[in-house]
C-alpha cells in the first residue's frame, strides 16, 4: 500500500475526485449519497467539487459505505 507524502496538505479536489469515482462505481446518485449522510445534495456536491472539505462524520459514513479506509477516501493511500 503506497502512502502519500507526509508533508502533503489535504487536497479537497483530490478527495472530491475520489468521492465521485467511488459513487459512480456503485451506480449511486449524489442525492442518494446525501440522503445516507443526512445532508443536503448541495452540501455533498460541494464535497465532490472540492469546494468544501468532507466532515469527519461524513468521512466515517462514506468509508463504511464504500468499505474502504478513511485514509484511502481522503487520498492518503492510492489503493484500498
Amino acid at each position: 500500500m503506497e502512502i502519500m507524502e507526509k508533508n502533503e496538505i489535504i487536497d479537497k479536489k483530490r478527495i472530491g475526485k475520489r468521492l465521485k469515482e467511488l459513487r459512480k462505481e456503485q451506480g449511486l446518485t449524489q442525492k442518494q449519497i446525501s440522503e445516507r449522510l443526512n445532508i443536503t445534495r448541495n452540501a455533498y456536491t460541494c464535497y465532490e467539487t472540492g469546494v468544501s472539505l468532507v466532515t469527519l462524520e461524513s468521512a466515517i459514513k462514506l468509508a463504511e459505505m464504500y468499505k474502504c479506509s478513511i485514509d484511502y477516501l481522503i487520498g492518503r493511500y492510492k489503493e484500498f
